[in-house]
């Protein structure tokens, strides 16, 4: 064999490992980025600790701790009824125990009645029981006899 082919070869050989490596470490770069990318997105797709929104009372009704003007901040989702358990207890005794929900989905607010005996309105229309409707910034929501206004 003569000695100038045989070179010829070894350099072809070397020119080839020497590509697909090049091509090895870009598709590593490429891995390391989308997975990067990946963890900033469902770093950024999740809601919020605190949504923005706010309920101001308007009515009171007839619970006596509530006054109109007072502001609740309100999470990502809440409950609302005379049980302890619920975020916001209200003392109206029209209230059900697990009255309504409202919850944020990272776009907007979205309301459900959870099957109260007095129903849920928004705007004065009336919510079917555990179906849930979204609910635009300054609507009234009406919890028993108690109205509230969903603030920005």
């Amino acid at each position: 064999m003569d000695l100038g082919l045989a070179w010829y070869i070894i350099l072809f050989v070397a020119k080839l490992l020497f590509i697909g490596l090049v091509y090895a470490l870009l598709l590593g770069v490429v891995r390391a980025v989308r997975r990067e990318a990946g963890l900033r997105l469902s770093a950024e797709a999740s809601p919020p600790v605190v949504a923005p929104g706010r309920l101001q009372v308007i009515r009171s009704g007839t619970d006596r701790r509530m006054q109109p003007g007072m502001v609740f901040p309100l999470q990502n989702q809440v409950s609302l009824g005379s049980d302890q358990a619920n975020d916001v207890v209200l003392g109206d005794r029209f209230t059900s125990r697990r009255h309504v929900r409202l919850r944020w989905d990272g776009l907007g607010w979205w309301v459900e009645d959870q099957n109260s005996r007095n129903g849920t309105f928004v705007n004065e229309q009336r919510l079917p029981a555990l179906h849930e409707e979204q609910i635009p910034f300054g609507a009234h929501l009406r919890v028993g006899d108690m109205v509230f206004e969903l603030l920005e």
